[in-house]
């Protein structure tokens, strides 16, 4: 699974945003998430653009029902926040 994850993370440093399914989704408000498969596993990265081209991955979990549950979304959310924060001091 870390094998597939690293190139998926490979191909998204390569096509940004331009990334689509299977691969990546847009979850709204600036997330998105990275999608390996491994027989039934399912681990999803979520992430989110900085200036131009940087990527931040934020947090990762593995998929047990059809939707990206909202706790997960709010814990990338925050990440996002905090390196906002972090990224505004000198």
């Amino acid at each position: 699974m870390r094998a597939k994850l690293f190139r998926l993370l490979t191909l998204l440093e390569a096509n940004g945003n331009e990334l689509r399914e299977p691969y990546s989704k847009a979850l709204g408000d600036g997330l998105y998430e990275i999608r390996a498969i491994q027989g039934n596993n399912i681990t999803r990265v979520l992430y989110f653009f900085f200036i131009g081209r940087r990527i931040i991955l934020t947090n990762g979990f593995v998929k047990k029902t059809d939707k990206t549950p909202e706790s997960v979304k709010d814990l990338a959310r925050q990440y996002r926040n905090e390196f906002y924060m972090r990224e505004d001091q000198p």
